[in-house]
């Protein structure tokens, strides 16, 4: 999506987006987040792609310095007013590509939820290289990706199909969107200048696959991949 579509979604961000740190139903994030060693006294917390701030708003105290970059001046707009009581955000209304030269290399812990997703890989490589560019080194990104798995688990229980989906590329709506096999998310860190530490499922409620809960076959739910991973000292992102 361009800007101008982005700033649409402001006013029904909750029911047009899956924001998987409010809508995540088994407090995921809060086992990955814990296995990060943070001190509120100098960490800093950089968010890309924040959203209207519900990760800062739940997470906020583990840091001592928060920025946040979000593409569409409307969502960030909202994400101020969400976290209007959270002190020391400083709020960039910026791509993400562009980020990396105004922040620096200053995360203790990256944060980057269901924002890698355009069907360009040369859109994708530019956000990777800026999470690592303000990722200190040997200090950790939390990502969030759609899983390409999920994605043909919904369509075979929905569905009755389970169709091929070239280069993991989805049609939403009137988006396509990357998706990510576990193998690809992991070889793809590893590119990025990142170790995995820890992978997982994060499941989200059935409803934001426009779906009841099925009898059969659905298992706990559809869900995204959540990894924390330690970018390498040197590490570089490569091209894909």
């Amino acid at each position: 999506m361009n800007r101008a579509q982005w700033n649409q979604l402001a006013d029904t961000f909750e029911t047009e987006v899956c924001d998987i740190a409010r809508e995540e139903t088994r407090d995921q994030l809060s086992r990955f987040v814990r296995a990060v060693d943070l001190s509120p006294k100098n960490s800093v917390l950089v968010d890309l792609g924040c959203g209207i701030g519900s990760f800062i708003r739940k997470f906020h105290y583990r840091f001592r310095d928060v920025t946040a970059v979000e593409f569409a001046p409307r969502i960030i707009a909202r994400a101020k007013k969400n976290c209007a009581d959270v002190p020391q955000v400083r709020w960039l209304a910026m791509d993400i590509p562009n980020a990396a030269a105004a922040i620096g290399a200053v995360a203790y812990l990256t944060v980057c939820m269901n924002v890698i997703t355009s069907p360009s890989r040369a859109r994708r490589h530019a956000i990777w290289t800026t999470i690592a560019k303000v990722t200190k080194p040997k200090c950790h990104a939390l990502i969030v990706v759609p899983s390409l798995e999920s994605e043909r688990m919904v369509r075979r229980v929905g569905r009755g199909t389970d169709a091929s989906l070239p280069e993991g590329l989805v049609q939403r709506d009137d988006a396509v969107q990357k998706h990510f096999e576990r193998n690809e998310l992991m070889s793809t860190l590893a590119r990025a200048g990142f170790v995995p530490v820890r992978i997982s499922r994060i499941y989200y409620p059935w409803s934001k696959e426009g779906m009841r809960k099925p009898r059969s076959g659905g298992g706990k739910g559809p869900w995204d991949w959540v990894c924390l991973a330690q970018r390498r000292a040197g590490g570089r992102a490569r091209k894909p």
